[in-house]
């Protein structure tokens, strides 16, 4: 699904079939030695060096050419986890 600038997507555990290009999903999700939240997320075949990468609330991914903005990290610690992301790009 093609997303415009400014739209938003949820990451929790599993994928996300609605990224443009690929899924992404959220493999695991903790909160770091200094209390931030952290998501390792996979993503599309175009990920293939790096199929996992950690992510933190501010960080960027691409998936197809879309540039996305992580903007929340939601009970990291919890089975019900998942990261919000924008579209910046």
């Amino acid at each position: 699904m093609a997303h415009e600038i400014g739209a938003q997507e949820t990451v929790g555990y599993g994928r996300n079939d609605r990224f443009e290009g690929g899924p992404v999903g959220g493999g695991r999700f903790w909160t770091d030695d200094s209390g931030n939240p952290v998501a390792k997320i996979g993503g599309p075949s175009e990920w293939r060096l790096n199929t996992m990468i950690d992510v933190r609330v501010g960080d960027t991914f691409t998936v197809s050419q879309q540039v996305w903005k992580i903007t929340d990290i939601v009970d990291a610690d919890s089975p019900g986890a998942y990261l919000v992301a924008v579209r910046i790009g």
